[in-house]
């Protein structure tokens, strides 16, 4: 029993060495939807730390959204960290957020709102957003 207490604090100081936090700005020319909230264009704030992603309004009501994320990667690179979109027509939902100069990245789960557009046949495209 001894022993346990320091193999579970070690446990948690590497989950939190793991969990780096990363802050970055991204301007949204569209509204888009993230979990069940709706989002107007305008600039915002994106952290990540560890699965939680944290996107902030820059100004005006200042509102914010959290929402856990999976772990998801890519075949390509991109020199430039991004937000990407899946887009239905005119609606736009937050889809995944990809690293800086690696395949890693972190996907959101599809809401609700979006299985339902897929489930009729929307059209996908998608959208990305340079961060900053």
């Amino acid at each position: 029993m001894k022993r346990l207490f320091p193999a579970a604090g070690l446990f948690a100081i590497a989950l939190c060495l793991q969990a780096q936090t990363l802050t970055s700005q991204a301007e949204i020319p569209f509204d888009f939807r993230m979990g069940t909230t709706i989002l107007p264009a305008g600039k915002y704030f994106v952290k990540q730390s560890g699965y939680l992603l944290t996107i902030r309004e820059e100004g005006g009501s200042k509102r914010s959204v959290m929402q856990l994320t999976l772990p998801a990667s890519r075949k390509a690179v991109s020199s430039q960290p991004k937000l990407e979109f899946h887009r239905y027509g005119s609606t736009y939902f937050l889809a995944a957020i990809w690293n800086q100069n690696s395949r890693e990245g972190q996907a959101l789960p599809q809401s609700k709102q979006e299985q339902e557009f897929i489930a009729h046949a929307q059209f996908l495209q998608t959208a990305s957003i340079p961060l900053r």
